[in-house]
């Protein structure tokens, strides 16, 4: 039980230092010990939290909500879905997707880096209501949403005075209203949680916030790249594990 704070405080840091990495790194790292539906109880209430201070950081609320209402709710449309077929399909089919998601992830982000040039959707209604549904079902599943929600938010946002920050928020934001559509498909089977594994929990959350302020003061002071090139070996490590458990289960 202790590993689930220590991995929480580890990809809460990474996040607050980065702008990425609790969610997917939280995810694939408990999926190696407890199955998909089970990580999700674990991780929504956590991850809930961490992505809405990152959201609410800095303000601009409204001009996000007005501006995305679209992705947001046809995400949380897609979380609803996602989350409830996590009952539907086999634990192995799970993670089989959950590792090439987080896989190919890192490899559009390494690809990125050394050509600097991103994969990327069109900006027009339909890349957007795609998007958005498809991001929100992978999401509601196995906790993936980031790969293809950042695709399509890095041409949504590129002619915006702050590019790199309004994709955190709205991805962010995206991130929040799925985890409250997870929350309430899994809310009775969150609440019959043991009471140790509540306590866990409340404890995961506290250490996350802890360590992501911990991140957020060090964002400046540190090298950046550094630390995101070592969230991407981590997921990409991770992502692999999760291939390999599922050929093996």
């Amino acid at each position: 039980m202790i590993m689930i704070p220590a991995i929480f405080a580890i990809a809460s840091m990474f996040h607050g230092l980065t702008g990425i990495g609790v969610t997917l790194i939280a995810t694939t790292a408990l999926a190696s010990f407890y199955p998909m539906s089970h990580v999700l109880l674990l991780t929504v209430m956590p991850c809930l939290v961490i992505n809405l201070v990152v959201f609410l950081e800095g303000g601009n609320i409204g001009y996000y909500l007005k501006k995305y209402w679209l992705l947001v709710f046809t995400s949380f449309v897609g979380s609803l879905i996602g989350t409830k077929l996590v009952f539907l399909i086999a634990p192995h089919y799970l993670l089989i997707g959950l590792g090439l998601l987080i896989v190919g992830y890192v490899l559009t982000q390494f690809l990125a880096s050394q050509t600097g040039k991103n994969i990327r959707l069109p900006n027009n209604q339909p890349s957007l209501i795609f998007s958005g549904l498809v991001a929100g079902v992978l999401g509601g599943a196995t906790n993936a949403m980031s790969p293809l929600l950042v695709m399509y938010l890095l041409s949504a946002t590129e002619d915006s005075l702050d590019p790199k920050t309004e994709l955190i928020k709205a991805s962010n934001l995206c991130y929040v209203v799925g985890k409250i559509a997870q929350l309430i498909v899994l809310w009775q089977w969150f609440l019959s949680l043991p009471t140790t594994e509540l306590g866990v929990i409340g404890v995961a959350t506290l250490l996350s916030l802890l360590c992501l302020y911990i991140g957020f003061y060090f964002r400046h002071k540190i090298s950046q790249k550094m630390f995101k090139n070592m969230t991407l070996v981590i997921l990409l490590l991770l992502g692999m594990n999760a291939l390999l458990k599922a050929f093996n289960y």
